[in-house]
């Protein structure tokens, strides 16, 4: 199969920087978001890669970090595309409504809530922690239920797994990679309800009000969820009628 334009743009980019194209912004993001569902084994890796005595890293860890983090996989992991190393950036909070807005106790429709249990970890990885065999391709394509996400969404390549999974844990014990815990409301100062708020006020200010009867002008379906369920999504995540303002005159 022949490659991408964007693969072919991305090696030249990550080998010489020199290349200019329109695409730039989007192909060199400043950072990228991978979100973990496993919060328990999540923070476990966490604490013991920001405490542990030397950087000649057990291979039980960073077996774990390829587990847990990189979930056994060596291509097509999805990531998103972050200004800063704040989990407040609308890429972050854009990442967290894409990545759990298919499941069921995310849903309004579906009638079931969050458990304590629902929690998640993600992490904030600057491209330049990145070896130089794992690879950034930007694929807006391949973002599945939250429309808003498209122009973030990247996948990785990985050409060697150990190196990559080495190279987060340097990052997370020498302070450069950022990670932060969502959970829900109460309990987690990075709560879903307010990445959903902040996604939701980025939604507004790029397709201006949201209703729920007709979907803003550019925004599509995703791949099993429709664009008004998207939108009714986000509105009961941000939990929009808490803060609405019905009576005026109060």
């Amino acid at each position: 199969m022949m490659p991408s334009v964007y693969n072919l743009l991305q090696r030249i980019y990550k080998y010489f920087g020199k290349a200019q194209s329109p695409k730039s912004s989007e192909l060199r993001p400043e950072n990228l978001v991978r979100l973990c569902r496993n919060r328990v084994d999540f923070i476990t890796i966490i604490n013991e890669a920001i405490n542990y005595p030397n950087q000649n890293w057990d291979q039980e860890l960073v077996n774990r970090v390829i587990q847990c983090i990189l979930e056994d996989a060596d291509s097509d992991i999805s990531v998103y595309s972050s200004d800063t190393l704040d989990p407040l950036d609308r890429g972050h909070a854009l990442a967290v409504v894409a990545e759990g807005i298919s499941q069921d106790n995310f849903r309004s429709s579906r009638g079931s809530k969050r458990k304590p249990s629902c929690t998640r970890g993600s992490l904030i990885i600057p491209t330049s922690c990145l070896p130089k065999t794992t690879f950034y391709d930007f694929t807006p394509e391949n973002n599945l239920d939250f429309y808003p996400a498209n122009q973030h969404h990247f996948d990785l390549t990985i050409n060697d797994v150990e190196e990559l999974a080495v190279a987060l844990l340097n990052g997370i014990n020498q302070r450069i990679i950022a990670w932060s815990i969502l959970g829900n409301d109460g309990k987690f100062a990075g709560s879903y309800r307010l990445q959903a708020a902040i996604a939701y006020s980025h939604c507004l200010q790029a397709f201006g009000k949201l209703n729920l009867s007709v979907p803003p002008s550019g925004w599509e379906d995703g791949k099993t969820i429709t664009a008004l369920e998207q939108i009714d999504t986000l509105k009961y995540l941000a939990q929009t009628v808490a803060v609405d303002s019905p009576n005026l005159d109060a």
